[in-house]
């Protein structure tokens, strides 16, 4: 611009600034198009393992999550998964890796399918990383047989570049996950509305019925869920009138530096909605924490919704306080291999 001289705008679409605008916008979509026909989409195979964990462990973009921390190693080939592959270098850029849960038969008919997300890591930044984010997870729902369920596809994370790349995607943000933690020997007397008892193999078909009444569906655990957690938890049930109405599951996790000591993790507290509000939620909690105490674990940990008030209410009133910040759930379901979002 020349000084002392009016600033002249075109109004020609086609030759103003507005016309600039259009084709830097077209050429940078023709120049993500053509970056796309340069990479190849498909099912990850074990002999990408290798480079999978190369690009896990070096990525600034990589995400991995273990509901119980058991794996030593991500497990980044497990269940349905998809690779973004540059034909050029023939070297893997991004995957996604989602886990296959099997359905629970306690499931209401009308109640989707669960579909976590397991591990992600994408190495371009920006707004071409959530392109390959969005083409790998539609290659991968795509892999689902059609039920008439549907899927829940479902991620908890803190990583903006994941949540962007998420919503981006059709993921639509449902609740939040707070944690809590208590750090005292003390359990004060509650009362005893209910019976306990250690939970059996042949306890698993109802409690994964309790738990459905318990639960929406995002948060249930069927019978295989049940038995993985009863491996490495010890599992407590609440009987009233010979009817099951809670459970509660204890995890120990010994730091190895002497007997007794670490970290007690409660896993899952659970009462039918029929029984809440008469203290047999208050009863498992104190005995689980009785336990912990017992066997000379003097930190219990645990997690709940946000959304979930009585939960907080209890687990505060027998002094566990909040820790570290709330980890967003975002969730997109999927019907008939079209992708949808869920009701409001």
């Amino acid at each position: 611009m020349v000084p002392g001289q009016p600033l002249v705008v075109a109004t020609d679409p086609g030759r103003g600034v507005q016309g600039v605008l259009r084709r830097s916008l077209r050429g940078t979509q023709r120049a993500r198009s053509s970056k796309m026909n340069h990479s190849l989409i498909r099912p990850g195979r074990l002999e990408d393992l290798p480079e999978l964990q190369r690009l896990h462990a070096e990525c600034l973009r990589s995400y991995y999550y273990d509901d119980l921390g058991d794996s030593e190693e991500p497990e980044l080939i497990r269940g349905m998964n998809a690779v973004f592959v540059d034909r050029d270098t023939d070297r893997l850029k991004g995957f996604v890796a989602f886990d296959r849960v099997r359905r629970s038969q306690a499931l209401p008919d009308s109640a989707p399918s669960k579909v976590p997300l397991r591990a992600a890591a994408i190495s371009s930044p920006g707004p071409a990383g959530r392109s390959h984010f969005r083409a790998l997870f539609e290659h991968t729902h795509r892999q689902l047989p059609l039920q008439s369920q549907g899927y829940l596809f479902y991620a908890l994370t803190r990583q903006g570049w994941l949540r962007a790349s998420l919503k981006e995607s059709g993921f639509d943000q449902c609740d939040a996950v707070r944690f809590y933690e208590r750090r005292s020997s003390e359990v004060e007397p509650v009362s005893q509305p209910a019976a306990l008892r250690p939970a059996q193999p042949s306890d698993l078909p109802q409690l994964a019925k309790l738990d459905a009444a318990a639960f929406e569906p995002l948060w249930h655990m069927g019978v295989s869920e049940l038995l993985q957690l009863q491996r490495d938890c010890r599992i407590e049930i609440a009987e009233a009138a010979e009817t099951m109405v809670g459970y509660s599951a204890l995890r120990l996790i010994a730091d190895g530096s002497r007997p007794g000591t670490g970290s007690a993790q409660l896993v899952r507290l659970a009462v039918h909605p029929g029984a809440q509000t008469r203290g047999v939620g208050r009863q498992l909690l104190a005995a689980s924490l009785c336990r912990a105490t017992d066997l000379g674990f003097g930190r219990v940990f645990l997690n709940t919704q946000e959304s979930n008030m009585p939960s907080q209410n209890l687990y505060e009133s027998l002094q566990f306080r909040r820790r570290g910040r709330a980890v967003p759930v975002f969730v997109k379901r999927v019907e008939q291999g079209q992708a949808k979002k869920p009701a409001q």
